[in-house]
């Protein structure tokens, strides 16, 4: 299960950006992270619910206990090796929309990518 591992690196990667914040303002310290934004990849090999449920075991005794992990589908950047239409898919569904055919050619899609920390403030 590599949403384990996944977790706890993204997990590092928002707590360590909230001690930065911390460090740089101490007049406005972030007292807990209240959302983590990621897109997944189209055809990342990554099961949403069990990422979601590591989040939740992971983010125990952390400042990210209680928080909202959500996950965006990131679209695809593909070419039709048939047509040449370029276009961007956000489903699992690999045919050329121009014209109906299944060869398409793409980069990525793959990735977790972290795009936002929410976090709340103490007054």
């Amino acid at each position: 299960m590599h949403e384990a591992s996944l977790v706890q690196g993204l997990l590092n990667v928002a707590l360590t950006a909230v001690d930065e914040h911390n460090a740089s303002s101490p007049q406005k310290k972030a007292t807990r992270i209240q959302e983590i934004v990621c897109d997944l990849g189209l055809i990342a090999c990554v099961e949403p619910q069990t990422l979601t449920g590591c989040f939740e075991l992971f983010a125990e005794g952390t400042l990210a206990r209680g928080a909202t992990l959500t996950l965006r589908t990131a679209p695809l950047d593909c070419e039709c090796t048939a047509c040449g239409h370029v276009f961007s898919l956000t489903r699992r569904h690999f045919v050329c929309p121009r014209c109906g055919a299944g060869e398409l050619h793409f980069n990525g899609g793959h990735g977790l990518t972290l795009m936002s920390v929410h976090v709340e403030c103490e007054e």
